[in-house]
């Protein structure tokens, strides 16, 4: 085992959460608490993270933080903790530490890059398929940031000028059709059509995954409806990044891998033009933000 670590930290939509990673992926120590919705008290809690961490393994050589949003050099907007242009390099320098901060998303991509499924590659996408749709891009072996830091924000890319009205003003957006919240409408709507109809109360989608694997042919077409849409929006992916592999997430993706592992393969190798990109689902699940948010550091020496 290293006897190099580094602090990694989640701040998620409901979760802080926090661990010391040594140089071969190990969480030494793990924690979590629920996110407060204060500002200033979210900082707090993260300054007294990394000093918990530190008085744990007084050898950590920084602290990197995995936030779901825009990075720019003016700080940090996302819409999910409510922030706009929060400097965490300002706000958190007396912790003495070296202090990275990434989107969630590259972050999950280093995770599985450097300690997961991605292990041997240079160029991968980890995509998540859950409320909504989203990536992280790691090209010739670095994060993708995009000039101003938006890089990844895939699942708003127009695929149906006349679709769905999605939250972001736009209407037709790849999320709106592939994500797990599309999943869940069209579960909503084969209810009320009368597609079970020994059933009396509406069906969850993990309901639906359950009776899929049981044989229901009305449940295995809806999840494939939702992977054939996932498939179209991968295939634009690699016919524009060339990835060696995508790597997926998220809860639609993981519920539901052993039902369209081999569907969606079938539907990207028919779209794209690379035939060699690999389709993977996570190796670090949930511990793939943390993880990557310390590799982060720990890459940098």
């Amino acid at each position: 085992m290293s006897s190099r670590c580094a602090v990694g930290i989640d701040l998620g939509g409901t979760n802080l959460r926090w661990a010391v990673v040594d140089g071969s992926g190990a969480r030494l120590y793990q924690a979590r608490i629920e996110r407060p919705r204060d500002q200033t008290e979210v900082l707090d809690r993260i300054r007294a993270a990394v000093e918990d961490c530190k008085s744990r393994y007084p050898s950590v050589q920084g602290a990197g933080i995995a936030v779901p949003g825009i990075i720019t050099p003016d700080g940090v907007t996302s819409n999910n903790l409510g922030w706009q242009g929060v400097r965490l390099d300002e706000e958190l320098k007396d912790l003495g530490l070296p202090f990275r901060v990434l989107n969630d998303m590259a972050a999950g991509a280093l995770g599985e890059l450097h300690f997961g499924r991605a292990r041997g590659f240079g160029s991968v996408i980890f995509i998540t398929v859950s409320t909504g749709i989203g990536a992280g891009i790691i090209l010739d072996g670095e994060v993708y940031r995009g000039a101003n830091g938006m890089a990844g924000e895939v699942g708003h890319t127009v695929v149906d000028l006349n679709g769905l009205l999605c939250g972001c003003g736009r209407r037709g957006c790849w999320e709106m059709i592939a994500s797990g919240t599309a999943h869940r409408r069209r579960v909503r709507e084969a209810f009320d059509s009368g597609t079970w109809p020994n059933l009396t109360v509406e069906p969850t989608p993990s309901d639906v995954t359950l009776r899929a694997r049981q044989g229901d042919r009305a449940a295995r077409a809806l999840i494939l409806r939702t992977a054939r849409y996932v498939g179209i929006g991968v295939s634009n992916l690699a016919n524009l990044y060339d990835p060696e592999a995508f790597i997926f997430t998220g809860g639609f993706a993981r519920n539901n891998w052993d039902i369209i592992d081999e569907y969606l393969e079938r539907e990207v190798r028919d779209q794209a033009f690379s035939q060699n990109v690999r389709l993977l689902l996570t190796e670090l699940g949930d511990d793939a933000g943390i993880v990557g948010a310390a590799a982060g550091v720990l890459a940098r020496g």
